[in-house]
Parts: C-alpha cells; structure tokens; sequence
C-alpha cells in the first residue's frame, strides 16, 4: 500500500525520462501482465479445438439440384414475379394466375408451375452489384466477384469435391454442355469438372458422348477386351 502512495503522491526520481503514474495504471499493468501469463496456453487450447474438427452438419432434404442457366431468357415480370398491380409499361402485357400458395400469382403461361407453387422456393431477391453481365456470370455461377489473382470454382464443381459421386453416377453434369467457362472447376482439378453430354435430349437421334460403342465394335468383342 505504501508503493501505492508514493505512486498517488506524484514522488519523481531524479531521471529525467521518469514519469509518474497513478495507482490505476499500476493495477492496470499488472492486469495485463496477469492474462498475458495465461494467453499462451489459451490460445493453445483453442488450436487443439480446432484440429480436432467436431464440426455439426446436417444433410439437407434435397439430394439434387438443378440449375438452368438462361443467358438472355425470360424476363421476372413475365414468369415468377408479374406485379400484377404496377402500370402495365411495368407488369408487361401478360395475365396472372393464383398459384397453391395463398396471395401468389404467377404468369397465365406457367399454370402447372402454379399448381407445384408449395413445392418450390421462388427466390426474387437474387442480384449482384457488377455493371458487366460477364461479371455478374462469374458472381451467380461462383459466388464471387471475378479476381485477377485466382479462378474461383462453379458450385458444381464445389459440390463434386464434396461430395463425389453418389451410384456411381456424376456428381456434376452439364446438359448439353458446359454453360460457359465459370461452370468449371477453377482453382479445382479438372476432375471435379461438369460431365457433359455433348447432345441435345431433345434432339433428334440423342445420345450420350462416349457411352456408345466405337463403329466396328458389337458388344461380344468389347466383352472380351
């Protein structure tokens, strides 16, 4: 307590770089000194947590997604989102339909979707603050804005990495074909890459690239290979 009072009382040593300090600072500096003492082994600890990797996750319902990319397609107004009460230089010039969902309307065009409305998540929020459509691609197949340091992967080939390949069939296909180069794989091996199909299903005489037999080849002697 007297070290606390001299402290208090302003005693100067003949130092001239000497400051004097009050008994708040004295208590605050051993404060520090004390958890300074102890944050080694904290943050030890906190390491050892980490390596242990006890992370909780939960397998969602859906077990599939599919992602239909049209560049240029239909607008909002005309499909899942009308504003059927804006000015019709707004609206467009399509009716509406009631949908399974009680006050959601879509477009007279999509009445069997109307009918699935309970089923599925309209998500007319979605956007992305680039003034290129180039830009915005990358950001709504990736997840981020374009870097010139490093090329980032499609969810599609995020989810092939993380998943892989469920009955052997591909975790990730592309139909009729890689949409464009920020559906790839980035930074990712080519291997976590979009099977593509390399055909139109709704052309005439489909079928898929490389599951058919080369010409001049029947089953017997592919069996015999």
């Amino acid at each position: 307590m007297s070290i606390l009072n001299n402290l208090d009382n302003g005693n100067t040593s003949s130092d001239p770089t000497f400051r004097p300090c009050c008994r708040r600072e004295f208590l605050y500096t051993g404060l520090l000194g004390g958890l300074g003492l102890t944050l080694g082994s904290f943050l030890k600890l906190k390491d050892l947590q980490a390596q242990q990797k006890n992370y909780v996750s939960k397998e969602g319902q859906a077990k599939a997604v599919i992602h239909i990319f049209m560049p240029g397609g239909m607008a909002h107004q005309e499909t899942f989102d009308p504003h059927p009460n804006a000015p019709i230089e707004y609206r467009g010039p399509l009716g509406v339909i009631p949908t399974k969902i009680s006050g959601e309307v879509f477009s007279q065009n999509l009445p069997k979707t109307a009918q699935v409305a309970d089923k599925i998540t309209v998500i007319r929020s979605m956007t992305h603050g680039e003034a290129d459509h180039d830009r915005g691609t990358h950001n709504m197949f990736t997840g981020y804005r374009p870097s010139p340091a490093l090329s980032y992967p499609s969810f599609g080939a995020v989810v092939s990495h993380e998943f892989g390949s469920k009955k052997n069939m591909p975790p990730y296909v592309a139909i009729p074909g890689q949409a464009n180069n920020f559906a790839g794989t980035g930074y990712l091996s080519s291997a976590y890459g979009p099977f593509a199909l390399g055909s139109d299903p709704a052309s005439k005489g489909f079928q898929v690239r490389d599951l058919t037999l080369p010409g001049g080849v029947n089953a017997e002697r592919w069996a015999k290979r």
